[in-house]
């Protein structure tokens, strides 16, 4: 039987250290039959350069270069180029082993399921850390899909260590407004539309994490929009009572994130006292009592009247848990 063609989307922006790279573990991958698309998004550095020469060594690979529109328009412009029968996407300074798209061509046919999916692994420059990687299957209905999707405990929200059939995705598109949770909301859609999806917790994508620059008061603000705008869009559309309980839970755990954000910023404060409000405003409503458990009630109340207590109280408890370390990058 002939292999099914793959097509790969990988959006590149001002990497020319790392695209290299990303390439030639695609290029590696057992799995042949791949489209590689990679769209050069306006990079102002010689990403474009390396990418064209790539293109003359390897006939698979594709690249479109656009004016820069962000990670949401060129992944956008890739699904439209794409004339595989499914279609995956990567992340241009990430790598992926040599089975990876052979491992999820072979679940996606052996389940005859509309999505496969498998874990990945963070890789900082001192350490690597594991999404689960217990080496445990599971088939997904949609519902159940879509719970591991939304509750966060079993599916990364994220598009680049999945694989879809074409006609799943065909018709469906990343909101190039939305800068943060975008690929959440994209893959809400599909693992709405999907009948059945297959995941396999094996750890072949690594997610490469690198040292950026502090976040600006105004840069957090963008951030914490997109997030709350991507939770209401999908809270909004959830008619499922199961469903809709675990992505309000998320609602109420980012509205308490922004209450303890620690930015001594005056319109960061303001917009704190905003969404502080707002917070004050679910207690009093029918899905926070019927929806939020008696630990995550009592949080939420000292996060709306005693913030600085729960500040305190979240040191503690990363002090002891070491969660914010769970990112950080140690820097030489």
């Amino acid at each position: 039987m002939d292999e099914k063609l793959v097509s790969v989307i990988i959006p590149a922006y001002n990497i020319e250290d790392y695209i290299g790279r990303c390439l030639d573990s695609i290029i590696s991958q057992t799995y042949k039959n791949l489209e590689i698309i990679v769209v050069d998004d306006g990079s102002r550095d010689h990403t474009g350069e390396i990418l064209d020469n790539y293109a003359k060594k390897d006939r698979r690979i594709k690249v479109i270069h656009k004016e820069n529109g962000g990670v949401s328009s060129a992944r956008n412009k890739g699904i439209e180029a794409a004339e595989g029968d499914y279609i995956g996407f990567i992340d241009g300074d990430d790598l992926i082993e040599s089975e990876m798209y052979k491992t999820l061509v072979d679940l996606l046919e052996e389940e005859n399921a509309d999505i496969a999916h498998c874990g990945y692994q963070m890789v900082f420059p001192d350490r690597i850390d594991y999404y689960h990687n217990t080496g445990k299957k599971k088939i997904q209905t949609t519902e159940e899909g879509l719970k591991d999707l939304l509750s966060g405990e079993m599916i990364e929200p994220g598009l680049v260590n999945k694989i879809y059939k074409k006609e799943l995705i065909k018709n469906c598109r990343l909101d190039e407004t939305v800068k943060i949770n975008e690929d959440l909301l994209m893959n809400y859609q599909l693992f709405k539309l999907s009948q059945k999806s297959v995941y396999y917790d094996i750890t072949p994508y690594s997610y490469m994490i690198r040292s950026s620059s502090a976040t600006g008061a105004n840069s957090l603000i963008t951030k914490r929009e997109d997030a709350l705008r991507v939770l209401n869009q999908i809270k909004d559309d959830c008619i499922n009572n199961n469903l809709l309980s675990i992505i309000y839970k998320r609602y109420i755990y980012l509205l308490m994130a922004i209450c303890r954000d620690d930015l001594k910023d005056r319109s960061y404060i303001g917009y704190q006292k905003k969404q502080r409000k707002q917070l004050k405003k679910e207690l009093k409503t029918d899905i926070f009592k019927s929806c939020i458990p008696k630990k995550l009630k009592y949080m939420s109340l000292f996060s709306c009247y005693l913030p600085h207590i729960m500040k305190v109280i979240y040191k503690m408890y990363d002090l002891k848990t070491g969660t914010s370390k769970k990112y950080l990058v140690n820097k030489e």
